[in-house]
């Protein structure tokens, strides 16, 4: 999905319901915030990533939580997940489920794959999918609802 798209989306479910995107989130990136992530995990963050956190930020969104660079947040990634777990797992996790479950990025070589991988905390591995960071956001973020 492209960002034009993605943004439509949003904008259309805002309408529906208001108050699912009202819950708390955490500060907009400026690029320097999300440099800043990169030189920490050593890491190339994906364009759509990238372009969430400056629109949005992080924290709450819709029903799932989406880790932000906003060293002063609640949801400010490089507060909630170890360097070493990233490194053993070549994963870093950007969508929390909150039920021990993650969606992510692979990382190869530094760089993080442009489609999404699921981390099942119950077999302890990451599962590969087709979807992209803002398809993902949609399936899970508003549980298929707009």
């Amino acid at each position: 999905m492209d960002s034009l798209n993605f943004k439509n989306m949003i904008k259309e479910f805002s309408n529906k319901r208001p108050l699912l995107l009202s819950l708390n989130t955490d500060q907009k990136a400026a690029e320097e915030m999300i440099t800043d992530v990169e030189k920490y995990y050593d890491i190339k963050l994906p364009k759509q990533y990238k372009e969430f956190v400056k629109d949005y930020g992080g924290g709450y969104f819709g029903f799932i939580v989406v880790f932000s660079c906003d060293h002063n947040g609640m949801f400010y990634i490089k507060d909630n997940v170890a360097k070493n777990w990233i490194y053993e797992k070549n994963f870093i996790p950007i969508i929390d489920l909150e039920t021990g479950d993650f969606w992510g990025f692979e990382i190869k070589k530094g760089i993080c794959q442009k489609t999404v991988g699921f981390y099942s905390h119950e077999e302890d591995e990451i599962q590969e999918s087709a979807m992209d960071f803002f398809d993902v956001l949609i399936k899970y973020g508003f549980k298929s609802t707009i």
